[in-house]
């Protein structure tokens, strides 16, 4: 049983998709993270116009 699981390690040492994914996820988060920010400061930037509007007429 302990060389299965050695030979298991080792396996899974050598697999380098689980690395690859884990980046595509860091990235993924990453341009999300962007994006949200990004609408989020827009979406301010718009309700203040729209009350400096409101609060002219």
């Amino acid at each position: 049983m302990l060389v299965s699981l050695w030979a298991e390690m080792q396996r899974l040492r050598q697999d380098r998709r689980a690395v690859t994914s884990i980046e595509y996820v860091l990235i993924a988060s990453l341009v999300a993270t962007v994006i949200i920010d990004g609408a989020t400061n827009i979406g301010n930037g718009l309700g203040a116009a729209f009350s400096d509007i409101a609060r002219g007429l």
